[in-house]
């Protein structure tokens, strides 16, 4: 382990605080192991900002005289397990946020790493002896193989008690091999299968917050298609039972559920069409925006491309013809998502957001259809700007859902040439904005103003009035204020 030597130095915040941290331990005869993730990532070459500890003895006792000793602050984290947090608010341990402190499990600290989880984090390193690291070997206290596996690229389970005594370590094992590009060893999905009732014991806000962070990496469709090959994410979302192997018409090439898949590939693979080149830092932005913490766009569009034909499992008719069609899968998918956004106990605007792309996701495909007829042609900026005003803020996010989609519909009855008139209806539809954002079209008048105008009382029929007021501005049909009031009064008097 020599070579660690150097990654330790480079990776830890500064050495002094393992020095003062360490000359407390001995003053208070207290042994301290740095354990789990902290020592896996060091191992990986990975910076360390977060600190882990086993402490030989009482954890809060030793937390709260160190934080008391430091000027930190002292948090409990969870009493049964002795388990505290020391938070530091700047100074001598600014590059040190935090550390966290629990009472060794056992007999030692053998004993204790055998009840962690995934052998890559069944690691520690004596805290006096990475002080003092000096040219001496690092001595990691590994009695599971986890170092051997890190460099594998393998995610093991300790034992199969891991399971039982924290089942969302089945998710958790996917979410490190996703995050970290490893592969789950066989005997370790095994166990997982063997296991999957265990998982409704488990809170529906854990399983959400695994099954996010798993959707983080980059390639998150293969690790979601081998939860899925051992039933996991059918614990998550029963609903993709009846989506598999659902024969489609001769647009596609698979059945829905092989499609849905498809499609979360291909917008992974490239989710920024050639036709956003000169938007790509904005569009960059705004799939990297989260609406809730730790959850991004990005990450709600590919529960979306997964789930945006959840629908048609409800909606599949044949007619005479023997032509499979699916009406309406749009408005069903939108209603189901809803459910399961409600299971998962997401924000309500995250299941707005999955909705409202669900529901739309066909209208771009159906709208390049519509501009090959000449008449269309002619309106279609305005149907362009319609659109936009239409969907808010989620007409990008329903547009990058449509192209992927497309994408992945590779049957016969596709035509040739509808993936590049998507590319440019995307392309047409974002110069558009950008250039209704940088300039901006004023306000003719306001909601105030048409009831002080024509003693309207508040109602809907206001905003009715404001939506038909702005549509004809944007169509270069009105200019000025004093338009505006006519086209109301006309409207009103029809009325």
């Amino acid at each position: 382990m020599k070579s660690l030597i150097s990654s330790i130095k480079s990776h830890l915040p500064a050495s002094y605080v393992f020095i003062s941290l360490a000359e407390f331990a001995a003053q208070e005869n207290v042994q301290l192991y740095l354990v789990g993730g902290t020592v896996r990532d060091l191992i990986l070459g990975k910076e360390v900002d977060d600190l882990d500890f086993a402490v030989a003895g009482n954890a809060s006792d030793f937390a709260r005289k160190f934080s008391d000793a430091t000027g930190a602050s002292f948090v409990p984290l969870d009493e049964e397990r002795d388990t505290v947090r020391v938070v530091f608010s700047g100074g001598r341990f600014q590059n040190c946020p935090y550390m966290d402190f629990s009472r060794i499990h056992g007999a030692n600290i053998t004993e204790d790493l055998a009840a962690r989880d995934f052998t890559i984090n069944a690691m520690a390193m004596d805290l006096s002896q990475i002080v003092n690291i000096g040219t001496h070997e690092v001595q990691v206290i590994d009695p599971w193989g986890g170092a051997d596996d890190l460099d594998r690229g393998m995610i093991r389970l300790v034992s199969a008690q891991s399971i039982t005594d924290d089942p969302i370590r089945m998710l958790r094992a996917y979410r490190f091999a996703a995050t970290l590009g490893f592969t789950v060893h066989d005997e370790t999905s095994a166990i997982i299968q063997n296991s999957l009732e265990l998982l409704g014991a488990v809170s529906t806000e854990r399983i959400r917050d695994e099954l996010f962070k798993t959707l983080t990496a980059d390639n998150s469709a293969d690790y979601l298609k081998a939860m899925d090959a051992i039933g996991l994410l059918e614990r998550i979302f029963p609903e993709i039972a009846r989506t598999r192997g659902m024969e489609q018409n001769e647009y596609h090439h698979l059945d829905v559920w092989g499609h849905s898949m498809l499609t979360l590939e291909f917008f992974e693979q490239d989710p920024i069409p050639d036709s956003l080149e000169n938007y790509f830092a904005e569009t960059e932005d705004y799939l990297d925006y989260e609406p809730v913490k730790g959850r991004s766009r990005r990450s709600l569009l590919k529960l979306a491309a997964m789930l945006h034909d959840v629908g048609k499992s409800a909606t599949r008719t044949m007619d005479i013809n023997g032509r499979i069609r699916f009406f309406d899968h749009n408005l069903e998918g939108a209603e189901m998502i809803e459910n399961i956004g409600n299971r998962l106990r997401m924000a309500t605007r995250e299941i707005a957001f999955l909705s409202k792309i669900i529901k739309e996701h066909m209208y771009p495909l159906g709208l390049i259809v519509f501009l090959k007829k000449p008449k269309a042609a002619k309106e279609k900026n305005r149907t362009i700007r319609r659109f936009i005003q239409r969907t808010g803020s989620e007409w990008l996010a329903i547009l990058l859902l449509s192209y992927a989609d497309l994408r992945a519909t590779q049957g016969p009855w596709r035509k040739h040439d509808d993936l590049e008139k998507l590319d440019q209806l995307i392309g047409d539809t974002t110069d558009i904005y950008f250039q209704q954002a940088r300039s901006p079209t004023p306000r003719l008048v306001d909601g105030r103003g048409l009831m002080e105008e024509f003693g309207l009382p508040a109602s809907p029929l206001i905003g009715e009035l404001l939506k038909q007021v702005r549509e004809a501005q944007m169509d270069g049909k009105i200019k000025t204020r004093d338009d505006a009031i006519d086209m109301v009064k006309n409207i009103l008097l029809k009325r």
